[in-house]
C-alpha cells in the first residue's frame, strides 16, 4: 500500500488506514525494541473553518501550525493555511491547481508543494501569492518540499528519469542528493537544525518501508516494533522523530527517541497519521473520523 499522501489521493489512502500513534529516534540503531509505557496526550482538532478536509503538518516553537484544506471557498484543489494564535491565514502559489504545505521553520519560513498541469513541485512561501520553486536541477515532472529547519536548509523527495524516488537537500541555491545504500527509494521528510535528516527507504512502492536518519553521508535505518512498514517523517531539535507505521491491525502514528517508542490515536479516529513536531514534543498531524472526515490536530504529551 502506497502512503504517498497528497490532495488527489488523500481519501483513497485514508479508506484503507485503521489506528494511530507518534514522536522520535536518533542517529543510531532502532531495530524492533519494546515499545515503553504509553504515554497521555491532550488533543485539540485543527478545522479549517466551512473547509470539507483538513490536514495538518507541522507545528513550530512559536506554536503556528500550518497544512492544507479543501472546500471553504478554496480557489484551487487544495490551499495552504497557517494557523497562529487561532487566526487562519490562506496560503496559495497563484496561478496554480493545488497548494500543500508541508512544514514552518522556528523562524517562519513556510515550504512545501504545488502542483499545476504539468508537474509537481516544491515550493518557499513568499507571500502574497509567490512561491519560490524548488525543482531538481534534473528537471523531473515530480519534486515534493517537506522538511525545513532554521538555517533555511530544506529537503524534500524527487522522482529521477528512472522513475526511482530520491531524497535531496536544497540549501542556498545547491542540491545534494540524499540516498542510502542498498536501498531502491530513499525519500527525504525532516531535518533539524543540526542537519539530521528523517524519512524512508524501500525497493518496491508495495513494500515494505523502513524510516531512516541520515547526517554526513551515513544512513541508519529503524522499526517501530514489529511493525510491518515505518515511515520516518519529522525530528525536532532534540533529536525526537514522529512519523507512522503500520502492523497487522492498522496504520498508526509513532514517536520515539532513542530506543523509547510511542503511540498516537485521536480518540474515536479511525486512522491518526503524524508528521513534524516542535521542540516542546508537541505533533501536529491529521485523522479521519467514523464519517470519513479528515481533521487535523495537534498533540502534547
Amino acid at each position: 500500500m502506497k502512503l504517498f499522501v497528497r490532495t488527489h489521493v488523500v481519501y483513497a489512502v485514508l479508506a484503507v488506514l485503521s489506528c494511530v500513534p507518534s514522536i522520535k529516534a536518533q542517529n543510531n540503531a532502532i531495530q524492533d525494541q519494546a515499545p515503553h509505557a504509553p504515554i497521555t496526550f491532550n488533543y485539540k482538532a485543527v478545522n479549517y473553518p466551512g473547509a470539507s478536509a483538513t490536514l495538518a503538518y507541522a507545528i513550530n516553537n512559536s506554536s503556528e501550525i500550518v497544512g492544507y484544506y479543501t472546500g471553504a471557498g478554496c480557489s484551487q484543489t487544495s490551499c495552504g493555511f497557517s494557523l497562529l494564535k487561532g487566526t487562519f491565514t490562506t496560503i496559495e502559489c497563484a496561478l496554480e491547481n493545488a497548494t500543500d504545505v508541508f512544514d514552518i521553520s522556528n523562524t517562519g519560513e513556510i515550504i512545501g508543494t504545488y502542483s499545476f498541469f504539468g508537474g509537481v513541485h516544491g515550493f518557499i512561501w513568499e507571500g502574497n501569492g509567490s512561491c519560490f520553486d524548488i525543482v531538481d536541477p534534473l528537471g523531473p515532472a515530480e519534486t515534493e518540499a517537506w522538511g525545513v529547519n532554521k538555517s533555511g536548509q530544506i529537503v524534500g523527495r524527487y522522482i529521477n528519469s528512472s522513475s526511482i524516488y530520491q531524497g535531496f537537500e536544497y540549501d542556498n541555491g545547491t542540491y545534494t542528493t540524499i540516498s542510502c545504500q542498498g536501498w531502491t527509494n530513499t525519500r527525504a521528510y525532516g531535518i533539524n537544525d543540526a542537519g539530521v535528516i528523517v524519512g524512508d527507504v524501500f525497493n518496491s512502492t508495495s513494500g515494505p518501508f523502513s524510516g531512516f536518519t541520515y547526517k554526513s553521508g551515513t544512513c541508519t535505518t529503524f522499526n517501530y516494533p514489529n511493525a510491518t512498514s515505518t515511515y520516518g517523517r519529522g525530528i525536532n531539535n532534540k533529536n525526537q522523530i514522529t512519523g507512522l507505521y503500520q502492523n497487522s491491525t492498522g496504520t498508526f502514528g509513532f514517536g520515539a527517541q532513542g530506543s523509547t517508542f510511542v503511540s498516537i490515536s485521536y480518540p474515536a479516529s479511525t486512522a491518526t497519521l503524524a508528521y513534524h513536531a516542535n521542540d516542546h514534543a508537541t505533533v501536529a498531524g491529521f485523522y479521519s473520523d467514523t464519517s470519513a472526515v479528515t481533521h487535523g490536530f495537534t498533540a502534547a504529551p
